[in-house]
């Protein structure tokens, strides 16, 4: 007898179809240690899972090729998908865009920040989604679709393999033993209707997984019971002997060795820290640096559109804090320079995987597996369990004079540094754009244009710092907020980014530093930073200078401005920073304007402007053209040739199966054909019907074939051998049932396919055309009798 699988009912289908959505759902709460909401992403997984499950239910319902099913079950998840993340499902460029960017946000929040994740950074739950909604899937069409319940456990234990690698804790026994359960069950199922396909019961239940009074149930019982204990000793034994693989995608864990270090986003605790009422001791140090100033963190090197962050980092294992640094990237040798030796000492209340070090240093010398960018020069926590509470370490801080006459400021040349460093998202609003070059208009080089935008947000712009109205973020929405007329207000955050942003706006690598303001002197070469000396500047580039920074936030916070910094620019005099500068540097005396350097565009390459934001348009509606024709043509494809798959792959079946599904097969021909089926009637009246319509199937077509049992004496003769079949196998003793099932087979099969055709041959061309591309069947499938 064939083992070919039977066609379910939609309710036993959809019945299945739950059971694995349910099983892959409880699996996926295992990912809840990244993030502080797990609701955030479950409940979005849920509802598209939903989704997905009535899809493949109802296709398998109706005979559909498994093609044809996962296609399906694809477009649906991406259109539940992209409503909930864009709040658009239509399949045009601006979706793909909206879900693109999103994507890319969660992904730089994962590497970015510690789980678990809070909702007021950057969100991380599409990511969570998009990958929970593949889980789903996979389990639907391996288990269901293709049949294959064993291979849907390994999607499972893939589910349980991304926490078990990047959580500290791992996931959750309960989850672990639900899902087990539940993929127990599915096992169950799938072996009891293995077993049926050689011996089934007849009844109301019959296309049913539950069954009833099955003489078979307990082996398929039993038989699912070893498989399961089986895999599930495999799932507990074997992770204990496979090591655990790094990945980029869920960058929340960390690993030792290697180039990967865990990164913590400083910029959150920054805001936190200096929110709180109590200002708390972090850092103390002693040196004969007569005044010390900023006490650098991180750095923060990728611009999103959304936040600033650490970008990815490959640290040499050789980059150590064991002594003498490499000299500063871009800092020529003829810049006169000081040395300050620093003895450091951290309070239990700064924990961090970041190591507090001047800028630039000459050497640092810290216990523990530290090692510094050689881009960047801040220092990472390479082992997982090193932060810097209670930790002494020296270093020696180098302090360049640089003068206030602009010699080492000369504009950055192409390729000095990396790529990104000057990339910004095509997303930075126009007015972001428009005011870096109207406030930097008469400067004829880099360096003033620097100045210039320092001047604007401390003297010229009406800003003002305020910690407690300050927006939260750094994103294009909020810097575009915090640059129009009327907004204005902000912390030091949306300071420096603004600067920096604006900055590579006009050609001038940039970045975001995180650290320490002024400390207070507490005793005799001794000061103490604290928690309320959290601070965020920018740090622009200069052949020659190297990387400096500049401080934007007003005199409010900020009560001094480098004196590099202070020179006069065309069309304004010296800054008034409404407090002492810094000693002028010894490396000039003069206040003369800057060394004119080269006259470049204010623009960098590839920023959206005249003929090149004309093309980019262009290009995003040709392409939102061209999916959109491409998602049309797919779906008329689907429409033209869906049923007819369909038909196909259901009288495939039903051709294979014993009697009842070659007089269901029988039935559907007629639908089809438009020829009138007796619904409740008998086997032999419904051959007393048919015979009328037979025609000869070797006969010449003909617009008006002419009908009956004299004109296809073979085909009437196997109605009625079929028909007869079929009335001992519904009628005879429990006990001859199976006996007559396969009784000649090989006629039976033979006798309906001369019947179907010569059901066929009766019609006129125009019905066998529509039977053949818009079958009635497909559609009256949902309406069993």
């Amino acid at each position: 007898m064939s083992a070919a699988r039977s066609t379910p009912s939609f309710r036993a289908a959809l019945a299945l179809g739950l059971i694995g959505l349910a099983t892959t759902w409880v699996a996926l709460t295992a990912w809840h240690g990244f993030v502080t909401r797990p609701p955030s992403y479950l409940n979005r997984v849920g509802v598209a899972g939903l989704a997905i499950v009535v899809t493949g239910a109802g296709l398998r319902s109706l005979a559909s090729p498994r093609w044809l099913t996962l296609l399906a079950q694809l477009v649906v998840a991406w259109a539940v998908v992209a409503w909930q993340v864009t709040g658009s499902a239509v399949p045009d460029g601006a979706t793909f865009s909206a879900l693109g960017n999103a994507l890319s946000v969660a992904v730089d929040t994962a590497r970015t920040y510690a789980a678990p994740i809070s909702p007021d950074v950057p969100p991380l739950w599409p990511l969570l989604v998009v990958s929970g909604v593949v889980f789903v899937l996979l389990v639907d069409a391996v288990a269901f679709t293709f049949g294959r319940v064993p291979g849907a456990g390994l999607a499972l234990l893939a589910v349980y393999s991304v926490p078990s690698g990047l959580l500290q804790d791992g996931p959750g026994w309960g989850s672990f033993v639900v899902t087990t359960l539940g993929f127990l069950l599915m096992l169950h199922l799938d072996a009891r209707d293995s077993l049926l396909r050689w011996g089934r019961s007849l009844g109301p239940e019959d296309n049913s997984p539950w069954g009833h009074g099955n003489p078979v149930r307990e082996a398929a019982r039993a038989g699912a019971g070893r498989i399961g204990l089986t895999a599930t000793a495999l799932a507990l034994v074997v992770p204990a002997f496979v090591p655990v693989l790094g990945t980029d995608l869920f960058d929340l864990g960390s690993g030792s060795g290697g180039g990967n270090i865990q990164i913590r986003k400083p910029i959150a605790d920054m805001r936190r820290d200096l929110e709180r009422g109590e200002d708390v001791a972090m850092v103390r140090v002693v040196t004969d640096d007569p005044r010390p100033s900023y006490l650098r963190i991180s750095v923060l090197n990728r611009f999103t559109g959304a936040e600033w962050s650490s970008g990815d980092r490959d640290v040499p294992s050789g980059n150590t804090a064991s002594g003498a640094l490499p000299p500063p990237v871009g800092l020529a040798q003829e810049v006169p320079r000081t040395e300050y030796d620093y003895r450091v000492q951290v309070t239990e209340q700064l924990d961090s995987t970041w190591l507090p070090t001047s800028f630039p240093a000459a050497a640092v010398r810290a216990d523990g597996d530290w090692r510094f960018d050689p881009s960047t020069m801040d220092f990472l926590a390479a082992d997982d369990d090193l932060d810097t509470r209670g930790m002494d370490y020296s270093m020696t801080a180098v302090a360049p004079h640089y003068g206030t006459d602009g010699r080492y400021f000369r504009d950055a040349s192409t390729g000095a540094v990396p790529d990104e460093l000057l990339e910004l998202p095509s997303a930075v609003p126009a007015l972001v754009r428009d005011l870096a070059r109207s406030v930097t208009a008469p400067a004829s080089n880099d360096y003033q244009r620097a100045v210039m935008l320092q001047r604007f947000f401390r003297q010229d712009g009406g800003f003002r710092y305020d910690l407690r109205r300050a927006p939260s973020g750094a994103g294009n929405a909020t810097l575009e907020g915090f640059l129009a007329p009327g907004g204005r207000v902000g912390y030091c955050e949306q300071f420096a980014s603004a600067m920096a942003v604006m900055a590579r706006v006009l050609g001038i690598p940039a970045r975001v530093a995180i650290g320490f303001l002024e400390p207070e002197q507490v005793g005799p070469n001794e000061f103490v930073y604290s928690s309320h000396d959290l601070h965020a500047w920018p740090e622009l580039y200069f052949s020659g200078a190297g990387w400096v920074r500049f401080e934007p936030t007003p005199a409010g916070r900020a009560t001094s401005v480098p004196a590099y910094s202070r020179v006069s620019t065309p069309g304004s005099g010296d800054e008034d920073t409404g407090a002492a500068s810094q000693p002028t540097d010894t490396g000039g005396t003069s206040s003369a304007a800057p060394v004119p350097g080269a006259n470049r565009p204010t623009e960098p390459a590839g920023t959206e402007t005249g003929t090149t934001t004309g093309t980019s348009s262009k290009t995003g509606r040709n392409v939102a053209i061209g999916v959109t024709v491409a998602v049309l043509l797919v779906l008329l494809a689907v429409l033209l040739l869906g049923p007819r798959s369909v038909r196909g792959s259901a009288r495939r079946s039903r051709l294979g199966g014993g009697p009842d599904e070659l007089w269901a097969e029988l039935r559907a021909t007629a639908l089809d054909l438009g020829i009138p089926w007796p619904e409740g009637r008998s086997p032999r009246e419904v051959g007393a019907v048919l015979v009328d319509h037979l025609a000869d199937p070797d006969a010449q077509p003909v617009e008006r074939p002419r009908t009956g049992p004299f004109e296809a004496p073979e085909a009437t003769a196997a109605l009625e051998r079929l028909v007869d079949t079929v009335e001992r196998t519904r009628y005879a003793r429990p006990g001859s049932r199976s006996a007559v099932a396969v009784a000649d087979r090989t006629a039976t099969e033979s006798d309906a396919a001369l019947v179907t055709a010569s059901l066929s041959a009766g019609v006129t061309p125009r019905a066998r055309r529509r039977a053949q591309w818009l079958p009635r069947s497909v559609w009256s499938t949902w309406r069993r009798p």
